[in-house]
C-alpha cells in the first residue's frame, strides 16, 4: 500500500490521531508551511501525539511527513487520474477508445512512475551493480520476460547478468553467491515462497539485494538494501499486466540507461 493511501485507514489510528490525520487530509498544502507545534496547536493535540501519527504514517519524523506531502502535492500536479490501471478499456467500446485508453495508461503510468522514484536510491541501486563481480536477476511469471530483455540489453554493454530463475535452479545458484556479487529482485507483490527462500540465503552470504516492487510491505522490500517502490496500481482482477510490467521495464531501462553511462565514463564500453 502506497503511503498516502494509509490516510484513509481509519482502523490505524487512536480518536486523537485521527484528528490529526484528517487535519492533513484537509490542509494538506498548509501542512508543508507548518512545524509540528503549530499542527499540534491547531488540531488541539500534542507533539507526541503529531509524531505517534508521523510513524503510522511509515514516516520517521514530522520533517518526512512535510517532505513526502510536498513530493504529492507536485506529483498530483501532472497525474490526470483518468485511466483504470487494473481494466483500462471495456470490449463495448470502438477501437479509438481503446486506442486512447492504453495510450492514457501509458502515458500516466510513467508520470506516477516518475513522481515517486527516488534519485538518490537509483544513483545507490546503479552504483552497486557497477562495482558488483555478478547480478543475480530474480523474477518469476511475466516479470520474467521483463527481466530478460533487461538482461539482454546489458549482454550488450559487455555487462553479463545471470537470469538466477532459469531451470529452477535458484536455490543453487543463490547458494554461490558471495559479498562481491549484487541480486536484484523484480516483483509486483513481493510475496513469492521461491524468491523468500533464495533472499534468505542471499542475505546470509553477505551479497547485496536490490527489490523492485509494490509491495513496501514484502519481506524482500523491508529488508533489501535498496529498494524501488513502485505505486501499487494493479488489481487481481485485471486484463492484463499492462502497468506492472511497463513499470518494471521503465525503471529497468532508466538503470540500464544510468549503468551504460558510468560504464561508458569508466571506458568500460
Amino acid at each position: 500500500m502506497s503511503w498516502i493511501k494509509l490516510l484513509d485507514e481509519r482502523k490505524l489510528f487512536t480518536d486523537v490521531e485521527w484528528k490529526v490525520v484528517q487535519y492533513i487530509k484537509e490542509n494538506i498544502s498548509k501542512i508543508t508551511l507548518m512545524n509540528i507545534s503549530q499542527l499540534a496547536k491547531v488540531t488541539y493535540t500534542s507533539n507526541a501525539t503529531i509524531l505517534r501519527t508521523c510513524r503510522k504514517l511509515k514516516c520517521n519524523g514530522y520533517k518526512e511527513l512535510k517532505r513526502r506531502l510536498i513530493k504529492e502535492i507536485e506529483s498530483q500536479k501532472h497525474i490526470k487520474h483518468t485511466v483504470d490501471f487494473t481494466i483500462p478499456f471495456y470490449s463495448s467500446e470502438t477501437v479509438l477508445e481503446i486506442v486512447n485508453n492504453i495510450s492514457n495508461l501509458y502515458k500516466e503510468s510513467i508520470d506516477i512512475i516518475n513522481a515517486n522514484l527516488d534519485i538518490d536510491i537509483l544513483e545507490q541501486i546503479v552504483k552497486a551493480i557497477f562495482s558488483a563481480k555478478r547480478l543475480f536477476v530474480y523474477s518469476i511469471g511475466d516479470s520474467r520476460i521483463t527481466a530478460k530483455s533487461f538482461i539482454n540489453k546489458l549482454i550488450k554493454i559487455n555487462y553479463y547478468a545471470i537470469s538466477a530463475t532459469d531451470n529452477h535452479e535458484e536455490i543453487f545458484i543463490s547458494s554461490s553467491a558471495k559479498s562481491q556479487d549484487c541480486a536484484l529482485f523484480i516483483s509486483y507483490s513481493g510475496e513469492s515462497a521461491d524468491l523468500k527462500k533464495c533472499f534468505y540465503i542471499l542475505k546470509r552470504s553477505g551479497c547485496k539485494v536490490i527489490t523492485i516492487t509494490a509491495n513496501e510491505n514484502s519481506l524482500i522490500a523491508t529488508k533489501s538494501d535498496m529498494c524501488i517502490l513502485l505505486p501499487d496500481e494493479e488489481s487481481n482482477n485485471k486484463i492484463a499486466t499492462f502497468y506492472s510490467q511497463l513499470a518494471f521495464q521503465y525503471v529497468l531501462n532508466i538503470i540500464y540507461s544510468l549503468l551504460y553511462a558510468k560504464l561508458k565514463n569508466a571506458n568500460k564500453v
